[in-house]
């Protein structure tokens, strides 16, 4: 079990961490905006890792100096978060100080669990290719564009981010409700029913003016039934399509 602490004074930052790590099944996270809290539960069982908030020239990089007298890096991982953009003397300094790694504002939260996971030597499961977002978002665009799916329709956004959250977490495909459509929500600042419908929406649309000759060489066992796939099916197979696409042409 990855233990993580964090400590940062946004709560709707907060808010959404502890939203997202509460679907990682080995990822135990806490965050907090006190600094002494934040020892306080260092005083317990060692994180593995602290997110923290870095206000570079004020108490963000006091704090790491403190974690560094308690923790090497060997021990405890740092990632400092920045507001703003930071000079080259300044993560010269923070590296200095004990930081493991620097990120900035707006944070992307599935490359944040990448990055905890590469620091700490356990890396999640992907693409064998380990593709970026934008990598899987240039196949989906390719792929979708093949089957006409309309790019207007919210359910396009949702499917997109749907593969790209599956390839990271494959085991999402066998709870949709529990973890793949809340996770899509949350970074569309929808509700997981409203992913569902949309998604549905999408597929009902492609499946009665798409390029039905495409859709069933993507899709040949949707001929035999006269239907179309689920959402997840729909996703679990544009995962395979995007890996074997991106092994063929890596």
């Amino acid at each position: 079990m990855i233990r993580v602490l964090q400590l940062d004074k946004d709560p709707l930052f907060l808010q959404a961490m502890n939203e997202y790590c509460s679907r990682l099944h080995d990822l135990q996270y806490e965050g907090v905006r006190d600094e002494a809290e934040l020892f306080q539960l260092m005083r317990g069982q060692r994180p593995d890792l602290v997110l923290l908030d870095a206000e570079l020239k004020q108490q963000g990089l006091q704090v790491l100096e403190k974690i560094r007298a308690k923790f090497p890096s060997s021990e405890v991982k740092v990632i400092l978060i920045s507001s703003g953009d930071a000079s080259e003397q300044e993560l010269a300094q923070t590296a200095s100080l004990g930081a493991d790694y620097f990120v900035q504002r707006p944070v992307d939260l599935i490359v944040l669990e990448k990055r905890i996971r590469q620091l700490l030597e356990s890396p999640a499961r992907s693409l064998p290719q380990a593709l970026t977002r934008k990598q899987i978002q240039e196949h989906c665009t390719a792929f979708f564009e093949q089957m006409g799916i309309p790019p207007h329709y919210k359910g396009y956004r949702y499917l997109m981010e749907g593969i790209w959250l599956a390839s990271v977490h494959p085991s999402w495909l066998n709870s949709v409700t529990q973890n793949l459509y809340p996770a899509i929500g949350q970074r569309f600042e929808v509700s997981g029913s409203q992913v569902e419908r949309s998604m549905r929406y999408a597929l009902d649309v492609t499946w009665e003016k798409g390029n039905l000759d495409q859709l069933y060489r993507f899709f040949p066992y949707v001929r035999e039934n006269r239907g179309k796939p689920t959402n997840s099916a729909f996703i679990a197979k544009m995962v395979d399509l995007i890996s074997l696409a991106a092994s063929q042409s890596g």
